[in-house]
């Protein structure tokens, strides 16, 4: 894999990535309560992207495989950056279930592409890139409700929110200085109805997937039920968003 596929595949996950995480905790809890979201509306919000994301994955990963990874970090990228704007138009809780469901298709197209990417380009010391390039996403995570709890010490969570689409637009630097050089395209060979449920298939078939995808389920139930109401509480007793903000990224697994 060349150094600057890698750098540049590295900067712009760690862009959309930071954003992303900008506009989910303390961020999108607060704004979704500003708006009279009930609990049960408040988890849905917070969890109906990741939803989504579990839902068409494979169908992105699919995707990138017939028609190049590049063209799907294009699409991916334009999801990160143009969503954030429609915040501002968000004036019910209802309102704001659709956007993050629209939102959560950025994640779903990253999620496999990126990795696809790395892992494919990478001919020798794959893991050792993949570990390499885990180190964006986790940045992402660390930095995002950092910068989010301390943005709301200044300004309304729909400015915020503004704010996360300029950062993601950035990402479209490195994405255009990518080139799918040595990607594989036998997927289509097949048809495309025909690869969806060969791959479909195959994942319902391997004991090893429904094994860490339950021990992963189990972790983050609880994880996003910390994200949703923690930073609801931890304001109602008066602690400091910012310090909120800071308190996140330490759970993350």
């Amino acid at each position: 894999m060349s150094r600057r596929n890698f750098t540049a595949v590295f900067i712009a996950d760690f862009l959309v990535r930071s954003a992303y995480q900008m506009g989910k905790t303390p961020l999108l809890p607060i704004f979704a309560a500003s708006l009279g979201a009930t609990d049960v509306l408040l988890g849905s919000i917070v969890a109906v992207s990741t939803l989504t994301g579990m839902l068409s994955k494979p169908l992105f990963g699919i995707f990138s495989d017939r028609w190049g990874r590049r063209l799907w970090l294009f699409v991916g990228t334009a999801f990160f950056a143009i969503v954030p704007f429609l915040y501002r138009f968000v004036h019910t809780p209802e309102q704001l279930v659709l956007i993050r469901i629209i939102h959560g298709t950025a994640t779903a197209i990253y999620g496999p592409v990126t990795v696809a990417f790395v892992a494919e380009q990478a001919q020798q010391h794959r893991g050792e890139k993949l570990g390499w390039f885990s180190m964006a996403r986790s940045g992402g995570y660390i930095l995002g409700p950092l910068l989010a709890g301390w943005l709301l010490l200044f300004v309304e969570p729909q400015a915020v929110f503004t704010l996360i689409g300029l950062l993601s637009l950035l990402a479209f630097v490195p994405v255009f200085l990518l080139s799918d050089a040595g990607q594989a395209r036998l997927a289509q060979r097949m048809s495309l109805t025909g690869q969806t449920v060969a791959a479909l298939s195959a994942g319902i078939h391997t004991p090893a997937i429904w094994l860490s995808g339950i021990l992963e389920a189990t972790v983050y139930i609880a994880l996003y039920a910390a994200k949703a109401f923690l930073p609801i509480y931890a304001l109602s007793i008066g602690i400091n968003v910012a310090v909120v903000g800071a308190f996140l990224p330490c759970k993350k697994p």
